[in-house]
């Protein structure tokens, strides 16, 4: 019976240790295979680490990166990417040290190098302030409250591209089912205030 759990012992030890930092976490394993579609082709934010799991530096951000994935989820994308096993992909971004991190803002082909701290507070903070600047980029820089006039085509139910016609058939299937964030406007036709957004 020693010489079975010998081999067992030999296979869990030769299981990639990729799988043991982030499996089963909101944290998204990025490979060659999987990059293109999740991130690059993406309209959500990223925060993507560019690791190596014998690192020590690594190992230590690990529980400080899953919970930014976690307190995350819905509003910014989180995921990893095991840069000394797939060191073309990590090449392709000049990473030359663990971990490096970055954030891939609306232009994914420019993302940017992410200098704020290395714990679960500091990734957070980042990550809702490149949301935030990717808000400003997509709406003009025109985001933030305020009394200004819409055009009447979005002002319309519907009207805009963005904007979709919520329905007591629609409701559950488009708000409730919905891993992003979706904001509802509720309006009356009638009211001064709604016709102005």
């Amino acid at each position: 019976m020693l010489p079975h759990v010998s081999a067992l012992v030999l296979a869990l030890a030769t299981v990639p240790a990729t799988l043991a930092m982030y499996a089963g976490t909101d944290v998204v394993e990025l490979t060659p295979k999987n990059f293109k579609n999740e991130v690059m082709k993406s309209d959500s934010v990223w925060i993507v680490e560019f690791y190596a799991p014998w690192c020590g530096h690594c190992q230590r951000l690990t529980p400080e990166y899953k919970k930014a994935a976690s307190a995350l989820k819905g509003v910014v994308k989180v995921g990893a990417v095991n840069a000394d096993e797939h060191r073309d992909l990590g090449g392709q971004y000049g990473i030359q040290g663990f971990p490096t991190i970055k954030i891939f803002g609306r232009n994914k082909n420019k993302p940017e190098d992410y200098q704020g701290g290395r714990d679960a507070k500091g990734l957070i903070d980042g990550g809702l302030a490149a949301a935030r600047k990717m808000v400003n980029e997509q709406s003009g820089g025109k985001a933030g409250g305020g009394g200004g006039g819409g055009s009447k085509s979005n002002s319309e139910p519907g009207g805009g591209k963005d904007v979709i016609e919520l329905t007591e058939g629609n409701w559950k299937k488009k708000v409730l089912n919905n891993e992003k964030g979706i904001l509802v406007e509720f309006f009356a036709p009638w009211c001064g205030h709604c016709k102005s957004l």
